[in-house]
């Protein structure tokens, strides 16, 4: 009788697990995915129908974008400049929505003990990228493009895939500068590694969410659903209730009390299905002007809302 009652309930779980819809989700390792993590170990995807498959993706924007067009994955949490350049430039995305609406708080750092004390002391340096297209490539040349570099000669690059590999790449002289979230990387400046010479705020709401064309066609009420749901527990990590981020933080990114407070004080989530039109034209000018957007830029309102995820994202009053 037991092995039957077993059996049933084995059957029972696997019947619920197929009456689920899976959505693949990307994101990169940091602080601000939190709240998916948190929604999904409730149960709270499931609870609406969705299994909420996420790949943790340290190499950035430009993996993530490859992994949408290869249909590894149907949605992605990606840097604004990286989103927007690919829609932009007619890649078979659409964007879902905002995640986050605070400034990106970037920093440019350096080897400790390099004779460096200003961002003039980098030009002509060798810049670490992750990625061709990712945020750090992006963001470098807008540090140039800010400096009056021309970043295509004054701001070498080099690819090192993950922040673990850009650590080897200072370490050994193979790269000068990196620019990454400046919390991310605190723990090695705090250790005397790495040293941060100024930081650079995002001048736009930094994380987007976008999806493939392909995805959006069959999984779009899937991903209104885990929006929607991940939205009360981005709200919750912001309260704070009890210190309790300030515990996640520190268990899951080693950030300290103070610097959990300085990064939540600084951080806003949105993770809404709308966009500021001001973020999508912004950006292409952005990118335009360090030539990394070759296609013209599309302000008009019904250009702007080509670029959206049609019935699922708005434009932001």
């Amino acid at each position: 009788a037991a092995a039957a009652a077993l059996s049933r309930r084995s059957r029972w779980a696997a019947q619920a697990v197929r009456s689920l819809t899976t959505l693949r989700v990307a994101g990169v390792p940091e602080h601000f995915n939190a709240p998916f993590f948190i929604a999904k170990q409730r149960g709270l995807y499931e609870a609406k129908g969705v299994n909420l498959e996420w790949h943790t993706t340290p190499q950035g924007t430009g993996k993530m974008a490859d992994m949408l067009g290869a249909g590894e994955i149907d949605m992605a949490v990606l840097v604004s400049e990286g989103a927007v350049a690919k829609v932009a430039g007619g890649a078979p995305f659409k964007i879902v929505g905002t995640y986050v609406q605070s400034p990106l708080r970037l920093g440019v750092h350096v080897k400790a003990g390099r004779q460096i004390s200003s961002v003039a002391d980098l030009k002509g340096k060798v810049f670490g990228v992750s990625r061709m297209g990712s945020n750090s490539h992006l963001m470098s040349f807008v540090l140039g493009h800010q400096q009056g570099w021309k970043p295509t000669e004054d701001v070498p690059l080099r690819i090192v895939q993950t922040l673990g590999g850009a650590q080897e790449a200072m370490a050994s002289g193979d790269i000068d500068v990196f620019v990454w979230e400046r919390f991310t990387t605190k723990h090695l400046v705090d250790k005397g590694e790495w040293d941060l010479v100024c930081e650079l705020p995002s001048p736009w709401h930094p994380f987007l969410m976008v999806a493939s064309e392909r995805s959006l066609t069959q999984l779009s009420s899937e991903m209104r659903t885990v929006v929607e749901t991940t939205r009360p527990v981005c709200e919750e990590f912001k309260a704070n209730a009890g210190e309790s981020t300030f515990a996640y933080l520190a268990e899951h990114h080693g950030l300290s009390r103070e610097d959990a407070d300085d990064w939540l004080r600084s951080t806003a989530w949105a993770c809404r299905l709308d966009v500021a039109p001001s973020t999508l034209t912004q950006t292409q000018e952005a990118l335009a002007a360090i030539g990394i957007l070759e296609a013209e830029v599309k302000s008009s309102r019904s250009a702007l809302e080509a670029m959206l995820a049609p019935g699922l994202c708005t434009l932001a009053p």
